[in-house]
């Protein structure tokens, strides 16, 4: 139990036959009731102090827990963005093969419409050279029909069998084909 600094001041004591001297022990007292009353206030002071450094360090404690949940928080969420950034990397990279894959076979298909119209302007300048050697020959028959000496051409049996047996020429009809070439028919 604690003494009050008042009751220092209050206590009296009891005179005796050969007892101490009450000046003294009142003056005693009065220094002990000060030095008493300053340890109080002292006690007082840093109980006060001690409480106000647990309040502190609680909320320093609560600061530290939500900053620890903090950084678990933002660990996770970098994680997420990690393994986000990554699916749609993936993402970006099928995309970027399926569409390389689809112009390379629009390429391939576009490759073989121009292989097959190379095929057919092959073929179509074949049927024109051969047309056209034929038309030359024609006409190269016509043009020696034409030089023969006259005595040759009134002898009708030696004429040949695919010319006419009369004088004028073998080609009387003109036609066109589908290229556009001209030819004369008998």
């Amino acid at each position: 139990m604690a003494i009050d600094p008042s009751e220092i001041e209050k206590k009296k004591f009891e005179l005796s036959f050969r007892g101490y001297n009450q000046r003294e022990v009142d003056g005693f007292l009065g220094k002990i009731k000060k030095d008493y009353e300053q340890l109080l206030k002292t006690n007082k002071a840093l109980s006060e102090e001690l409480d106000q450094a647990k309040k502190e360090l609680e909320k320093y404690n609560s600061r530290e827990e939500r900053l620890e949940e903090a950084l678990i928080s933002a660990q996770r969420s970098a994680g997420l963005i990690t393994e986000s950034s990554q699916e749609r990397a993936k993402l970006i990279i099928e995309e970027a093969e399926s569409k390389a894959k689809r112009m390379a076979e629009k390429s391939e298909e576009k490759i073989g419409k121009l292989k097959e119209e190379i095929a057919k302007l092959e073929g179509q300048k074949k049927l024109f050279l051969t047309k056209l050697r034929s038309l030359i020959a024609a006409h190269s028959e016509l043009l020696d029909f034409y030089e023969e000496p006259a005595a040759e051409k009134k002898t009708k049996e030696d004429t040949p069998p695919h010319l006419p047996k009369e004088n004028p020429p073998p080609f009387s009809l003109r036609e066109t084909s589908p290229q556009g070439i001209l030819f004369e028919k008998e």
